[in-house]
C-alpha cells in the first residue's frame, strides 16, 4: 500500500512537471530571458524521453517543445538534434524528436541544419521498425510513428530529396508490417487497422510527392499493394473491413492519373480479386471492395482487359464478368467524365 501511494505521489509530481513546462513555454520567448535555453530544452526531452521509457504519451512536452523549436536559434537546433542522436538506442524517441522538427522548422538556417541531419534519422527511422518489441501493441505504436514520420519526411523535399533507391527500401520494408501478426503474435483490431492505415499513408505520400522516383520501382510499389490487397481480403467486418476498404480505395484512386505508367502492374492485383472470387468471397467484402476495383480497372486499356481474360479460367470469367459489367455501367464513365 505505502508503495502504491509513493508511485501515485511520483506520477502526480512527473505530471505537474509537465504542465508547469508546457505552460512556461506558451511564452517561449520572455522564458528564454530568465531561464538559460538549453537547460530549459534539456530538461524537456530528458522528461520526453522518461515518457517513452514507460511507454506514455506526453502531448504537453510535445507542444512545450515544438514551442521552443520555433523560435530556436542555430545553437538550439544543433542541442536538440545532437541531444537526439545520442538517443538513437532508444529510436521511438529520436524519431518523434525528428517528427516534432520536421513539422515545426521554418526558418532557412533550421532546413539547412535539419537536411544536413535527415539521412540520419531517416536510419534511424528504419531501425525502429526493425527493432524487436514485448508487445504487438508496441509494434504497432512504431509502425504509426514511423508512418507519420515518414509521410512528413516525403512531404518536405527540401529537408531531404529520395532517390528512387530510397523509396524502393521504405517500401520493401513497409511491406514486412503486416505480417506482424503472423509471427507468433496475435493483434487486435485496433492494433491490425493503425498498421494497415499507416501504410496507406507512406503510399499516399509517395504518389503524391514523389511520382516519377515510383515510376522507376513499380515493383516494390505494386508488391505492397499485392500484401494490401490480400490483407485486405482475410479481413471481416468486425476486424476493420470497412475502413481499411476505404483507406484502400483512396490509394487506388490515387493512383489511376498515373495509368499510363502503372497499367500493366494493375494486372496482378486484379488477378489476386479473381482468385478471390473463386475462393467464395462473402457478399460483404466484395461489396466493400468494388471501389478499389473500379479504380484498379480503370487504369487497364482494353490491353490489359483482354490480358487479364487470356489468364482466367471459364469459371473465373463467369464470376469476374458481372463486376467488369457493373464498372463499366456505374464507373468508367465517372471515371472519364
Amino acid at each position: 500500500s505505502s508503495s502504491y501511494h509513493e508511485f501515485s505521489a511520483t506520477l502526480d509530481n512527473f505530471n505537474s512537471l509537465k504542465y508547469f513546462l508546457a505552460s512556461m513555454t506558451a511564452c517561449s520567448q520572455y522564458l528564454m530571458f530568465c531561464i538559460p535555453p538549453h537547460a530549459v530544452i534539456e530538461t524537456i526531452m530528458d522528461i520526453m524521453k522518461i515518457s517513452f521509457l514507460v511507454k506514455r504519451d506526453s502531448p504537453l512536452l510535445e507542444a512545450a517543445l515544438c514551442s521552443l523549436i520555433k523560435d530556436a536559434q542555430l545553437d538550439h537546433m544543433e542541442f536538440i538534434t545532437t541531444h537526439a542522436l545520442k538517443s538513437s538506442e532508444e529510436p521511438a524517441y529520436a524519431t518523434k524528436i525528428f517528427l516534432l522538427l520536421i513539422t515545426v522548422v521554418k526558418s532557412q538556417e533550421q532546413i539547412k541544419h535539419l537536411a544536413s541531419l535527415s539521412e540520419t534519422f531517416l536510419a534511424i527511422m528504419m531501425g525502429l521498425v526493425r527493432s524487436k518489441c514485448d508487445t504487438p501493441s508496441e509494434e504497432a505504436a512504431n509502425v504509426a510513428l514511423f508512418s507519420k514520420a515518414a509521410a512528413a519526411l516525403i512531404s518536405r523535399k527540401e529537408l531531404l530529396l529520395l532517390s528512387g533507391r530510397e523509396i524502393a527500401m521504405i517500401l520493401c520494408e513497409m511491406s514486412q508490417f503486416l505480417f506482424i501478426g503472423g509471427r507468433g503474435k496475435e493483434l487486435d483490431a485496433s492494433d491490425d487497422f493503425i498498421i494497415f492505415k499507416s501504410c496507406c499513408s507512406v503510399i499516399s505520400a509517395m504518389v503524391a510527392h514523389y511520382p516519377k522516383q515510383l515510376y522507376g520501382c513499380p515493383p516494390p510499389l505494386f508488391n505492397l499493394l499485392l500484401v494490401l490487397l490480400t490483407h485486405l481480403l482475410n479481413t471481416t467486418p468486425k476486424t476493420g473491413l470497412v475502413p481499411k476498404a476505404l483507406e484502400y480505395a483512396r490509394v487506388c484512386e490515387l493512383l489511376v492519373p498515373h495509368k499510363d505508367v502503372f497499367r500493366k502492374h494493375v494486372v496482378g492485383l486484379v488477378l489476386r480479386y479473381i482468385q478471390a472470387l473463386n475462393e467464395a468471397m462473402t457478399p460483404t467484402v466484395k461489396a466493400k471492395l468494388m471501389p478499389s476495383i473500379y479504380a484498379l480497372l480503370d487504369m487497364c486499356s482494353e490491353f490489359e482487359t483482354k490480358q487479364i481474360n487470356s489468364m482466367i479460367d471459364v469459371p473465373s470469367k463467369a464470376l469476374f464478368a458481372p463486376v467488369f459489367q457493373s464498372y463499366q455501367k456505374y464507373y468508367q464513365y465517372h471515371g472519364q467524365s
